[in-house]
């Protein structure tokens, strides 16, 4: 009996042992190298399945029931899991971000590479609606792309801040995945919590730029409500009247009752009611201008609502004013470069007169707050126009200095002394040119000219000497067209030939050719006593070189700098500047024109 009861036992076991032999490790189904992502992957896709036995699509991508990746399969495998766009201030455009996806295969065949379809912005729902998510880079503007085992391609996308609740959606990638033909990654904006200002001006009117007091008998007050349309707290740094302020009851012009503190902040969806008035005179009254200036936190439309500005209008006849129009030529401009401001299409009350009209010119910002000189645009070595409400000037320019935005305001005054809503324009200046040499002199009776001489060029040579008569505005000259024939960028421009005055005088070429530059200045007329002279040079908006002479006879030149450019690092030349030594002046003949 024992004997068969071990016996048994021993049966048992070695039949277990059997069985146990018999079944295959997870090594065996899978190379010895596979990602273990595929091998979640394979299980997931082939082994889950609903209560009646139908395997689940837990991709939603039309995948295949059998699909099961193996070292030979290509596969769509991204960097980034999702996209998240964070701090994005209302109304403005974020940066781009990148997704990187690339093809995640063992050892896939070359001739069968992962083949990129398409990429599009869906919604929750797969249809095609981006929202304001943008696509800023797609490597298939020119046709499918194929992959080879870690290749990779960049997708570059931005979004702008419409809404201030989340926006999501999902960049669809389609390929020729054995797995996932459709692979979607989430896409996520959201937008800061900031305040957000809007003025409404309870009067006659329905502009809300401005408050207008009519029917003025000695004082009138109005009302503004300043309303708080973000989903944060918005701050009042202060709240003034910056034009036409009345500083006691006894002047005539306009005043803030009970001006709320500095710093006060409005709730969302709050409002703040603010009185202001207006003091004429009850026996004369007078058409009077000025301007509410609200300095807030409001960050958004790119800060252009930081400082809101109501103008103000009070006493007789105050709608019937002039009306101010400004465009500025052109908007964006090299620093060093000038721009022009015309405000000629303005127009007295009646829409059409321009007679008598006076052209008060000024700045609301420039970069830095630095101080600058408008000027008549045909005289530009003329006395400055800046805050002169007697100018009948209309077209006038400016000079900038520095990279960065200057705003030029434009009120228009007519003879009844009524002045218009101020108009603005904004100039951009950036510091994209290659090239740029400035000269200055310390006599205002002296005539110093300055020469940028091209490769193998020739002084007073009018198609390869940059001077006076062929680059400054002021003549007739044929400009010289240098570089690639019809293109500008390449060809030199000089700022203004000042003739009675100490410079600046300043050459500039954006984006030069190639060769070795010579710079030359010549001692037009030295008659009315020496000066001395000095040259600044710069690369790409940076001082390289500095040199100064006093020059003390008529018609002798001074070879300054040679400047070579070539090929550089990407999109910026390589350009180097020499001064020229022994310094000496020498003798030479004045240009034909």
């Amino acid at each position: 009996m024992k004997k068969f009861i071990i016996s048994s036992l021993f049966l048992i076991v070695l039949a277990v042992f059997a069985v146990s032999c018999g079944k295959k490790t997870p090594d065996e189904h899978h190379d010895t190298d596979s990602d273990p992502a595929e091998i979640n992957d394979s299980d997931s896709n082939s082994g889950t399945n609903d209560n009646d036995g139908t395997p689940i699509d837990s991709n939603k991508d039309n995948t295949s029931s059998d699909c099961n990746y193996s070292s030979a399969d290509n596969r769509i495998k991204p960097k980034n899991e999702e996209l998240l766009f964070s701090g994005i201030i209302f109304g403005e455009t974020s940066l781009t971000k990148y997704i990187y996806i690339m093809n995640r295969c063992y050892s896939c065949d070359p001739a069968s590479p992962l083949s990129i379809k398409s990429i599009t912005i869906v919604d929750k729902d797969g249809n095609a609606e981006p929202g304001t998510f943008v696509i800023e880079s797609n490597p298939l503007d020119n046709g499918a792309v194929n992959l080879q085992n870690d290749e990779e391609i960049e997708i570059g996308v931005s979004v702008k801040a419409s809404t201030w609740e989340d926006q999501v959606r999902y960049l669809r990638i389609k390929s020729n995945d054995k797995c996932k033909p459709e692979f979607d990654i989430p896409l996520t904006a959201q937008t800061k919590p900031t305040g957000r200002i809007k003025v409404k001006t309870l009067d006659d009117d329905e502009d809300d730029e401005i408050l207008m007091f009519t029917d003025v008998l000695s004082e009138l007050v109005n009302q503004i409500e300043i309303y708080n349309e973000g989903i944060s707290l918005l701050k009042l740094s202060s709240v003034s009247i910056s034009e036409g302020q009345s500083k006691n009851s006894n002047e005539m012009g306009f005043f803030i009752q009970e001006a709320p503190e500095p710093g006060i902040s409005i709730a969302p969806g709050e409002k703040l009611t603010l009185d202001v008035g207006c003091r004429n005179d009850k026996e004369y009254p007078s058409p009077l201008t000025g301007e509410l200036l609200i300095t807030n936190t409001d960050p958004t439309e790119y800060g252009a609502n930081a400082e809101k500005r109501i103008a103000l209008k009070c006493g007789p006849n105050v709608k019937e004013y002039p009306t101010a129009r400004l465009k500025c030529e052109p908007e964006k401009v090299s620093v060093f470069q000038w721009a022009v401001m015309d405000g000629g299409e303005s127009t007295d009350s009646d829409g059409e007169s321009k007679d008598g009209l006076r052209y008060l010119w000024s700045f609301s910002t420039t970069p830095g707050g630095i101080s600058l000189d408008i000027v008549d645009d045909s005289n530009r070595a003329g006395t400055p126009l800046n805050g002169d409400p007697s100018n009948k000037i209309s077209r006038a320019a400016f000079q900038a200095k520095i990279k960065g935005s200057y705003t030029v305001k434009l009120v228009v005054i007519n003879e009844k002394g009524v002045s218009s809503v101020p108009a603005e324009c904004t100039v951009e200046a950036i510091s994209d040119d290659d090239l740029a040499v400035k000269m200055l002199w310390n006599n205002k009776n002296s005539d110093i000219d300055l020469h940028l001489i091209r490769p193998d060029g020739e002084f007073g040579d009018l198609a390869s000497d940059c001077y006076y008569w062929n680059c400054s505005p002021q003549y007739p000259g044929e400009r010289p067209d240098w570089g690639v024939e019809g293109e500008t960028k390449d060809n030199p421009f000089i700022d203004i030939d000042n003739t009675d005055g100490i410079g600046p005088e300043t050459v500039t070429i954006n984006k030069p050719e190639n060769g070795i530059y010579k710079v030359i200045v010549h001692a037009y007329d030295t008659s009315k006593g020496p000066s001395t002279v000095v040259l600044k040079a710069y690369a790409h908006g940076v001082e390289e070189k500095t040199a100064s002479l006093l020059m003390n006879q008529s018609d002798t030149c001074w070879d300054v700098f040679t400047i070579e450019v070539e090929d550089g690092s990407e999109s910026k030349k390589k350009i180097t500047i020499k001064e020229i030594t022994p310094v000496q002046t020498y003798e030479c003949s004045r240009p034909t024109h």
